[in-house]
Formats: structure tokens, C-alpha cells, sequence
């Protein structure tokens, strides 16, 4: 029996595919729905987001020995969703790249981590890890910013694995 392999590549096109009809509905919110208080998660769509776009940014970074560059997802440089999608679309090759380079999915990463109370934690995982990670915490994350995008009359349906990455036909009944 052969063993069950995890395809990074095929895990990240699903999210990029799943992120897609979030951008929709949040380009057709008003500036002051995007920044609105919610009473879970990190509180706003905006901040979610941004979350999540810099955490791809940073653990895949971490998988390939440390993010380049200047933090691209401050909410300065992104202040709305539009300059967000744009900047997080331009992340995705070099994310493409990384997931194609890895040779080695055992291999040991550790890093240090700040949370939002700003106490620092060290991280041990490995490359794969820190993929399953990555995945997880969009997914997590992302089913928060759904529950917003509800709330506001702007839900977003459809969006299971199955049904991205398996390009389901339509049958009629017997």
C-alpha cells in the first residue's frame, strides 16, 4: 500500500482558488463595512485579511530561511481591499516558487514568533509543518471572515476543496 502524499502545490491552488470569491464580495463592501467591528476573530474583515496575507508572506518565508524584504502587508501601505488583493496576487508566484524548491519536507525549521501581546515564542517544526500550518490558519481564519461577509448580506458559498480542485460535473437525475 502506497503511503498518502500531501501535494503543497495542489493545497496552495486551492487557496488562492478559495480566496477569490472572498475578494469579490469584499470589493463590492463600502470602505467603513470593510473596517467594521465584529465581536469575534481579529474584530474586522480589514485586519483579517491583512492577517492573512502576512502570514503567508511569513511562514513561507520561514520555509525557505527567512521572509525577504520589508513586511508588505501593513495596513498603511494596504488601505483597502483592492491594494490588498493586488499585493497578496503578487505574492503568489514567489509562494509558487518556494513550495516547487522544497527537497526536503522533514526537514527541521525553527523561528521566533511575536503574538499580539507581544510576548515571543520559539517555534520547532519542520518545512512541512510549517506548510500545514500555513493552510490551516488561511482556512481558519478565512471561515472568520466569511461569518463577517454573512453578517453584512454578503455571503460566500461554495467554496469546499472537492469542489475547487475537483471541478465537479453536474448529472441529472435517473
Amino acid at each position: 500500500m502506497s503511503e498518502p502524499r500531501l501535494d503543497p502545490l495542489a493545497q496552495y491552488a486551492y487557496l488562492v482558488a478559495a480566496r477569490a470569491p472572498i475578494f469579490d464580495r469584499l470589493r463590492g463592501l463600502t470602505p467603513e463595512q470593510y473596517r467594521q467591528s465584529f465581536p469575534f476573530g481579529l474584530g474586522t474583515l480589514r485586519r483579517t485579511m491583512h492577517h492573512l496575507a502576512g502570514t503567508e508572506w511569513f511562514l513561507v518565508g520561514q520555509i525557505a530561511g527567512g521572509p525577504a524584504g520589508e513586511y508588505p502587508f501593513g495596513a498603511e501601505a494596504n488601505p483597502d481591499a483592492e491594494t490588498l488583493e493586488r499585493r497578496w496576487r503578487a505574492l503568489e508566484p514567489q509562494t509558487r516558487r518556494v513550495l516547487e524548491t522544497v527537497d526536503d519536507w522533514a526537514r527541521p525549521v525553527e523561528y521566533v514568533v511575536t503574538i499580539p501581546s507581544r510576548r515571543r515564542y520559539r517555534i520547532h517544526s519542520t518545512t512541512l509543518g510549517i506548510f500545514v500550518q500555513f493552510c490551516y490558519h488561511e482556512i481558519h481564519h478565512r471561515a472568520q471572515a466569511m461569518a463577517m461577509l454573512r453578517q453584512l448580506g454578503a455571503p460566500v458559498e461554495t467554496i469546499d476543496f472537492l469542489w475547487l480542485a475537483g471541478a465537479p460535473v453536474e448529472v441529472e437525475e435517473p
